[in-house]
């Protein structure tokens, strides 16, 4: 599925299930999901590009993560999905950066797409770019992070009190075993989260580093170092 993002006065206009073949060469912000072969080849000719292919995205080499071809940097990263669910998860999604255009690829639903997308859509300024949008979505990406571990916390903090509360009640063994299921959860919880700021932290150095010096104004620059 393909959602194209065109600048207004105001505000990004969202356009979604977009046909291949109707892609508005004003975009500025392409989003693939779960992309067909033909939508792959649609946004290739429009951007000059060539687009990833999923087991593309699930290298694990820094390498194949990170690397500029034909004039486009090629960033990805590893992000949450169902932070809130019983089942939690990572994903790889792959950022793209070329003449200030972002093309984003993925196969799930990090929640930050949404709120970015949203907020975006409520107000930004006219004159916004790929880069910019990038920016946005790891804004959004790193406070969601931080969202999850603040709640990992409040809930390791309650498992402490259950833990160490006088208690002359009986079944204690079984209050424990529950109690350490809810730690290991925990634990594999933040170990993701973990994963995913390593893999945003590498990018930003990358983007950082590796894009010409007049890429970024004063106030991304500063915003990529805080």
């Amino acid at each position: 599925m393909l959602s194209v993002f065109v600048p207004t006065a105001s505000s990004l206009k969202k356009f979604d299930n977009i046909e291949a073949d109707a892609l508005s060469p004003n975009a500025i912000w392409i989003d693939m999901k779960s992309p067909s072969p033909g939508e792959d080849k649609a946004v290739e000719k429009l951007v000059g590009i060539e687009i990833p292919t999923r087991e593309d995205m699930q290298e694990i080499e820094i390498s194949s993560r990170l690397y500029v071809e034909n004039g486009a940097r090629y960033m990805t990263a590893t992000l949450m999905c169902a932070a809130d669910s019983q089942a939690p998860r990572t994903t790889p999604v792959t950022f793209i950066l070329t003449d200030h255009r972002l093309v984003t690829v993925r196969y799930d639903e990090p929640k930050p797409f949404a709120l970015i997308a949203a907020k975006l859509a409520r107000s930004c300024s006219p004159s916004i770019t790929g880069d910019g949008v990038l920016l946005e979505l790891l804004d959004g990406v790193i406070d969601r992070c931080a969202d999850i571990l603040e709640r990992a916390g409040a809930d390791v903090d309650a498992v402490s009190s259950q833990i160490f509360e006088p208690s002359a009640e009986r079944g204690h063994a079984r209050t424990y075993s529950q109690i350490l299921l809810t730690i290991g959860k925990k634990g594999d919880l933040t170990s993701k989260v973990r994963e995913s700021l390593v893999s945003i932290g590498r990018l930003i150095s990358f983007v950082t580093v590796e894009t010409d010096a007049g890429r970024w104004s004063k106030e991304q620059k500063a915003q990529f170092k805080t």
